[in-house]
Formats: structure tokens, C-alpha cells, sequence
């Protein structure tokens, strides 16, 4: 029974579609389309060939920032454990003097790339948008913030990105302001790391979320990419 009546619904359905005029089956299938795009990041062209290329000291523009990276490398702490005072004790109170103590990668070392990284935009620049402008790709066994597994560089984001010298978390990018950025990715020891890795400075789409409706910047994507030699070096 349950069996017949699902036949009976399919072909009711069959004989539905085929009765409506041609306009109202290709308006039908656009709203299918324009809502299961508008959930994936809406309807807008990828570029899988980016035509920028990321060159050290040269300025990529992209939406809503602008990205100089300077140098990448690798160390084992950043900054070098040898940058640190022998005593915490001897710590002075004022801010200006705060000493910076190095962070331990949790698998062997931190792959470092730095970089200037311009506001463009009217309005504040949140950390998430700012810890996706930069990634890597070419390389193997890096930490997923999400979970314990190793994943490439494309898939993997940084563990810290911070402002220098003063060594804080890179939150918020005012208008107008540049920044001098250290994004910081941990990578297992274990794998080898090849002389060179791919830089990408990736950009941003201002447009509505299609669940919540509010404005922000959404769906980065490269803009730009270039190889870069990756020895290791103590941090600037």
C-alpha cells in the first residue's frame, strides 16, 4: 500500500511539472538555485587562477585590506626563546618595557610569514577577516585549530597572528591604520619542510548573510599567490 501510494504521488507530481508553462519552470529553478548558492557564499565567480602575485615588499590590494608581506621562515619559538629575559621577576610594570616571552609551537616549530596589512575600508576590521587574509599552500602537517589532525597548508589556518613588536593578538584593523603582522601557523617536525611554500593574500565580499542578514565581509577567496623560500630565522 505504502508502496503504491508513493507511485501515485510521484506520477501526480510528474503530471504537475509537465502542465506548468516553460516561464514558470525556469523561475522555479533559479530561486533553487539562487538559494542554495546565496547558503555557499552566493552567486559570485571563483577564481581558481588568481592573476596577483604576491612579491616580498610589494603591496596586494584586495577588499577590504591591503597586504604587503615582507619575509617568511620557520623557528622553533617565536619570538627565539634567546629574546626573552633570564627572569620573569625582572619584568618592568609599564607597558612599554612589557618583556615578550616566546610561544612553543605544539609539534616542532612555527611557520612565520610577516607582513603590512592596511585597513582600506570605512569601518573596523574584525579578526576572523583578518586571519584569513594570508595562507599558505605546498606544504604538509600543519595543526588544524579545529581538531588534533594534521592537515595541509591550504586547509589549515594560523594559530596566532599578532601585531609587532609589541607581540598582541591582532583583533581589529581600524581604518586607515597599517599594522605590522606576524601570522604564525604550527607545523609538525616531523614532515619535512620544502624550501619553498606558496604566500596567498586572499580578499573579501561585502554582501548580506543569507541566514542572519547582516552585513559583513564573507567568502575569502585568493587573490594573489607567490613562492616564498622558507629558512629558519629568528622573528624581527
Amino acid at each position: 500500500m505504502v508502496r503504491e501510494t508513493g507511485e501515485r504521488f510521484v506520477a501526480r507530481a510528474r503530471r504537475w511539472a509537465l502542465d506548468l508553462p516553460p516561464l514558470a519552470l525556469l523561475t522555479g529553478g533559479f530561486l533553487v538555485v539562487l538559494l542554495v548558492s546565496g547558503l555557499f557564499g552566493g552567486l559570485r565567480e571563483v577564481d581558481t587562477d588568481p592573476a596577483g602575485t604576491v612579491t616580498a615588499g610589494v603591496p596586494v590590494e584586495t577588499e577590504p585590506l591591503t597586504v604587503t608581506v615582507k619575509d617568511a621562515y620557520w623557528v622553533t619559538a617565536f619570538p627565539e626563546a634567546a629574546d626573552s629575559p633570564d627572569s620573569p621577576d625582572s619584568a618592568d610594570s609599564a607597558d612599554s618595557d612589557r618583556r615578550i616571552y616566546p610561544d612553543e609551537p605544539t609539534r616542532g616549530r612555527f611557520v612565520v610569514v610577516e607582513a603590512t596589512v592596511l585597513n582600506t575600508s570605512d569601518e573596523t576590521v574584525d579578526y576572523d577577516v583578518l586571519r584569513e587574509a594570508v595562507s599558505l599552500d605546498g606544504a604538509q602537517g600543519f595543526v588544524s585549530t579545529r581538531d588534533t589532525a594534521l592537515v595541509p597548508a591550504a586547509q589549515a589556518r594560523p594559530t596566532y597572528v599578532y601585531t609587532m613588536p609589541e607581540k598582541r593578538i591582532f583583533g581589529t584593523a581600524q581604518p586607515g591604520v597599517t599594522y605590522t603582522v606576524a601570522y604564525l601557523w604550527d607545523q609538525s617536525a616531523a614532515v619535512p619542510l620544502p624550501q619553498r611554500l606558496t604566500v596567498a593574500v586572499n580578499g573579501h565580499t561585502w554582501r548580506e548573510d543569507t541566514l542572519d542578514f547582516h552585513l559583513g565581509w564573507k567568502d575569502p577567496a585568493v587573490e594573489a599567490t607567490g613562492p616564498f623560500a622558507v629558512p629558519e630565522r629568528r622573528a624581527s
